[in-house]
C-alpha cells in the first residue's frame, strides 16, 4: 500500500523552487507591472475623420478631373467646417482659387457650373433675344433653337434672308431679372451650350436678331 506525501514536503519543495529562480521570477514580475502602467497611460484611439485633398498642386483654369482629389485621414479636431467627404462627385467642378498639394477641399472652394448637370463640356452662355414675349414662356429646362436674321435699316436697305439656326434644342438655365430700364432691349435668357455655340451665339448677337423656337 503506498504511503501518501505529506503536504508539508510539497510546500518546502515549491519554496526551494521559488528561491532558486527568485531572479527571473522577479523580472518576469517587474516587466508585467512595467506593462501594466504602460497600458494604463496609453492615450485613447484618436478619432479620425477622412476627407479629401488635393493629390497634387491645382490651379483654378481646368475643371476637377478624376484624379486630381485624393483620400485623407485626419484627427477629428483638425478637419475644416465643410470638408468633402470622399466618395463626393467632383468631376467637372471648378476651383475658385488655386491649392496646393494636401490641401483639404472644402465646399467654399468649389464651384459648379451652371451648365455641368447638362454635360461637361457645356458653358453657360447669356443670350438676347429680341422678343421679350417668347421669353416669358419659357422657364428653366425648357429647350430652345436659336436662330439669327439680318434685318436692313433706311441707311442700308436691304431684303432681309431667311433666319439662320445658330444652336438647337439647347437647355434654358435660368431667365435672369434686369433692372428696369436696363439692359439693351430684348429679353436674356441663360442657356448651355458648347464653347463653339457660345462664339457662334456672340458673333450673330453683334449684326443680327435673335428670335428662339421653343421644343418644351
Amino acid at each position: 500500500m503506498t504511503q501518501a506525501t505529506p503536504p508539508y514536503r510539497h510546500h518546502r519543495a515549491a519554496a526551494r523552487l521559488l528561491n532558486r529562480h527568485r531572479r527571473a521570477v522577479a523580472a518576469l514580475l517587474a516587466a508585467a507591472a512595467l506593462v501594466s502602467a504602460a497600458w494604463a497611460l496609453r492615450p485613447p484611439p484618436v478619432s479620425t475623420t477622412p476627407v479629401l485633398a488635393a493629390s497634387r498642386d491645382l490651379d483654378a483654369a481646368a475643371p476637377l478631373g478624376e484624379h486630381d482629389l485624393t483620400a485623407l485621414s485626419l484627427p477629428a479636431g483638425a478637419v475644416p467646417e465643410g470638408a468633402v467627404p470622399p466618395g463626393t462627385d467632383t468631376a467637372g467642378l471648378l476651383l475658385n482659387a488655386p491649392v496646393r498639394r494636401g490641401e483639404v477641399i472644402t465646399d467654399a472652394r468649389l464651384s459648379d457650373p451652371p451648365a455641368r448637370p447638362y454635360g461637361p463640356d457645356l458653358v453657360a452662355v447669356p443670350v438676347r433675344v429680341a422678343d421679350p414675349g417668347a421669353v416669358g414662356l419659357l422657364s428653366p429646362g425648357s429647350r430652345v433653337d436659336v436662330l439669327a436674321a439680318r434685318g436692313h435699316d433706311d441707311l442700308a436697305p436691304a431684303r432681309a434672308g431667311p433666319a439662320v439656326e445658330v444652336v438647337t434644342d439647347r437647355p434654358v438655365l435660368a431667365l435672369p431679372r434686369e433692372a428696369e430700364h436696363g439692359g439693351e432691349g430684348g429679353a436674356l435668357l441663360l442657356l448651355a451650350a458648347t464653347p463653339a455655340e457660345a462664339r457662334a451665339l456672340a458673333g450673330h448677337a453683334v449684326s443680327a436678331r435673335l428670335s428662339i423656337t421653343i421644343r418644351g
